[in-house]
């Protein structure tokens, strides 16, 4: 999640109303056949999760550059995400996924990842939406807390991992009331969870292959992102030394021989042992979940830089990286393990390119790659082709050797709006 930093873009805003065309009294519908809302395919959790994420996110900019009547509509449309929060939440805790037209619970397992998800957009609608919503959404985020020990995906993982940063913050900079015995549960958390995703990548990192698990499948970006939003918080160099390398990783995974940037298709996705990365059926998920990572380490990079000097002036030096849990300072990173280099060749080069630094970052660089990553709604991509349409707000479900997926479902839509959020401000 974006700080609303820098000034909002001249640029014209793009369109709620596909969003508005797959949201109901219940919620928002999952798929569409074109832009035509496909009822008998129901509703998810997962993608309410992200509806009011997107809400929160825009209504973040405030009326003056929305406007009144923009505002409201996202008002309203973020009561109805939240309302689907409310009812598919058990009193356990744990959040139902998959619902039917009728509203009838469709037969599943337990979603780790929708968990994860959902925790997140409850706790960002308590911190940054106003008036009583903020209370629903802080009872729903309360009643989750249970949970956190038993998420056993990695993104599920990342995500509370997450929260837990970004509701401490909240409170530390007073704009949360936090009890102590909640505090006191979330540091638990947070410590934990930075542990396991730490480990992860200790787990199955070389230098050929910077990353959390043995291959690259969807929603990339949240593994880095979460890292990244972390350190905002705990300050703890592993954690931003890892956000960053894995991102720097998945950059180069990304990026076209040609220079343009290139979702994991998944048609085969990305493996460690293999040197080619599937290039089809490319989804616009992936596409903001990047722009997601880089906006965050924009905002990491700075801090990190800050604390390098800080603490560099205390000893009378120059800028060591700062002390303090989990610093890696005498450790081997993954590059040092095997003397080899980055993967080149069909994984691409990095679009960072010189510019790119894991020691002194460069939130110029990443903000760059962020709105790269919104041009490739536009036609910045392999076809040369649109993916959405600003006129509605609508996003094709994917781009295939053949041109883009007419189908425009609500992931897909969701992720163009986020991502011309984030690349809104300067």
């Amino acid at each position: 999640m974006s700080s609303n930093r820098g000034t909002a873009r001249t640029a014209a805003l793009p369109s709620l109303a596909h969003l508005r065309r797959l949201t109901d009294d219940t919620g928002l519908l999952e798929h569409a056949l074109g832009r035509i809302p496909r009822r008998r395919e129901g509703y998810t959790t997962d993608d309410n999760a992200r509806a009011l994420w997107t809400a929160t996110e825009w209504l973040a900019f405030g009326e003056p550059v929305l406007g009144q009547e923009e505002t409201r509509e996202l008002e309203r449309l973020a009561e109805v995400y939240l309302a689907f929060m409310l009812w598919a939440q058990e009193e356990n805790g744990w959040f139902l996924n998959n619902f039917a037209y009728d509203r009838t619970l469709e037969p599943e397992e337990i979603s780790h990842d929708c968990q994860g998800r959902s925790i997140w957009a409850c706790a960002d609608a308590w911190i940054r939406l106003s008036g009583p919503r903020r209370e629903t959404a802080r009872t729903i985020f309360e009643r989750t807390l249970p949970t956190f020990s038993r998420i056993d995906s990695l993104r599920g993982q990342a995500f509370a991992m997450a929260s837990c940063a970004h509701v401490l913050q909240a409170a530390q900079e007073g704009a949360i009331h936090l009890p102590l015995d909640v505090k006191s549960e979330l540091q638990h958390h947070l410590t934990r969870l930075e542990s396991v995703l730490c480990r992860a990548y200790r787990d199955f990192s070389i230098a050929s292959w910077r990353w959390f698990e043995p291959a690259m499948t969807y929603s990339n970006g949240v593994l880095p992102w979460a890292m990244l939003r972390t350190y905002r918080f705990t300050r703890r160099p592993e954690t931003y030394r890892i956000g960053t390398e894995s991102l720097q990783f998945l950059v180069e995974a990304m990026t076209a021989e040609e220079g343009w940037l290139r979702p994991i298709g998944n048609e085969g996705w990305c493996t460690h042992d293999s040197d080619t990365v599937s290039r089809w059926d490319q989804q616009p998920l992936e596409m903001f979940k990047l722009a997601l990572a880089l906006d965050e380490a924009a905002v990491a990079s700075q801090l990190f830089e800050q604390e390098s000097r800080l603490v560099g002036s205390a000893r009378g030096g120059s800028g060591d990286v700062p002390a303090g849990r989990g610093d890696t300072r005498g450790r081997e990173s993954p590059t040092d393990r095997s003397g080899g280099g980055v993967r080149t060749g069909v994984l691409g080069r990095s679009a960072l390119g010189e510019s790119f630094a894991l020691d002194e970052g460069q939130p110029c660089s990443y903000m760059g790659l962020r709105d790269q990553c919104r041009e490739w709604f536009h036609g910045a991509n392999d076809l040369r082709a649109p993916v959405a349409d600003p006129a509605d707000g609508s996003c094709c479900d994917g781009l295939t050797p053949y041109g883009p997926n007419i189908n425009c479902g609500a992931e897909a839509t969701l992720s163009y709006l986020m991502t011309e959020a984030l690349c809104f401000r300067k």
